[in-house]
């Protein structure tokens, strides 16, 4: 809270008065929040990063009200600070009540006072016992397929959320995912549309065997756009084949080697694209606050963003332990030493900087392993040298990642 205050009185002594800001853009207004380590950031660089109307003070965020493309300012900062996405959320109303979420942090795990939430009452079980199983996929995994798909999303100029071929990427994922499913009757592809923007969140959903367990679902997934903060917008030239061509491939393998395995999973299972990650995690975000909002079971969430740069590594991977849930990121790193066989290390980002922030901000557990320690991990990224070649054009290193996603999926829905 203190950190909060301070960095916003430097806000203000810079010219950011919410009397004095001159929004000359006749574009919408939104709410955004922004957390307290990039608020900080923002009041020690003695830059002007963005301008706003408004301002309220949250338990976890400052919200700042600004004109929509004030966004891109804000975005670009936090992409060159960072070197990550996320940071701040777009929120589609003024903040109430329902936004003083830090009450999920003292109370996630506990019925104290009679407090009740639906997520508290699933019981994942992180037993290791399905070795059978997982050992017959781990050879399935298949490095070309993932080239593939790597080539092709990042032959897209873009995938900007807000640039035609931004749109036509995801669509593309989407009919990918139609395929790979074609034989099964118990998959569907939906796309979830936002309001301010054409590009859409994919949802390969594989419904459940079990009645008892088929309302929890298990999700794996990754975003599917991209940016350039060098010359960001709708006519950048932003391949992003790590960043994050990479992490859909690892997640379509999985469905590959599903459907190829003919696997009846007992809980349901979601496979998930997300839109909009590179400016502020939107389309995670508003995803989460639907969930939640409809009750939805989640029992886990796995992200993968980052996963196939591999140059000069002390580690094949790491596990972010910030904005993520303990109990399964254990779980994950006890994965990694029996199936995946890698150097691994834990890591934080400091910030919710990719979707996985997003469900866990709503209560839902969620991890994140990433290629490398932040020190270590690509130096191209958002820019328009995050293309295969940096990968020498294959996606072994993120083949650890599709081992890891496979023993998560079985492990977790048995």
């Amino acid at each position: 809270m203190k950190t909060q205050i301070l960095a916003l009185t430097m806000l203000l002594s810079l010219g950011f008065s919410t009397a004095e800001a001159k929004l000359i853009n006749n574009d919408k207004t939104v709410w955004i929040g922004i957390e307290p380590l990039v608020l900080s950031t923002i009041s020690k660089s003695h830059q002007r990063v963005f301008e706003y109307k408004d301002v309220i003070k949250g338990n976890r965020e400052t919200f700042f009200k600004i004109k929509e493309s004030e966004i891109d300012k804000l975005s670009h900062f936090i992409h060159h600070n960072f070197k990550r996405c996320g940071g701040f959320r777009v929120l589609h109303n003024e903040p109430k009540k329902e936004e003083k979420l830090a009450n999920y942090k003292s109370l996630f795990n506990s019925t104290a006072f009679g407090w009740y939430d639906f997520q508290t009452m699933l019981l994942p079980d992180y037993s290791i016992n399905q070795e059978s199983t997982v050992e017959a996929w781990l050879p399935e995994v298949s490095i070309d397929y993932m080239n593939g798909i790597v080539t092709h999303l990042s032959s897209y100029k873009t995938r900007y959320y807000k640039a035609p071929e931004g749109v036509a990427a995801l669509k593309w994922i989407g009919a990918e995912w139609s395929k790979l499913t074609a034989s099964r009757s118990d998959a569907k592809v939906e796309y979830y549309q936002y309001a301010n923007h054409d590009q859409p969140t994919v949802i390969l959903t594989i419904e459940g065997s079990d009645p008892e367990v088929k309302d929890q679902i298990i999700i794996l997934g990754g975003h599917g756009d991209s940016i350039n903060t060098d010359n960001e917008g709708v006519d950048s030239h932003a391949p992003g084949a790590d960043d994050n061509a990479a992490g859909i491939a690892v997640v379509s393998d999985i469905i590959r080697i599903m459907v190829s395995q003919n696997y009846q999973p007992r809980h349901t299972i979601q496979f998930i694209a997300y839109a909009a990650e590179e400016v502020g995690i939107q389309g995670s975000y508003e995803l989460a606050r639907v969930y939640r909002e409809k009750k939805t079971k989640v029992l886990g969430v796995m992200q993968f963003d980052g996963v196939n740069y591999n140059v000069k590594k002390t580690y094949d991977m790491a596990l972010i332990s910030d904005s993520t849930n303990p109990e399964q990121n254990n779980f994950l790193a006890t994965l990694i030493d029996k199936y995946v066989k890698a150097k691994w290390t834990w890591e934080q980002c400091g910030y919710g900087c990719s979707d996985h922030a997003a469900w866990n901000y709503e209560g839902y557990r969620a991890s994140f392993p990433v290629e490398a320690i932040n020190a270590e991990q690509t130096p191209y990224l958002h820019t328009d040298k995050d293309t295969f070649d940096k990968s020498d054009f294959t996606t072994e290193h993120a083949s650890l990642f599709t081992k890891l996603g496979i023993a998560y999926l079985i492990e977790l829905d048995q």
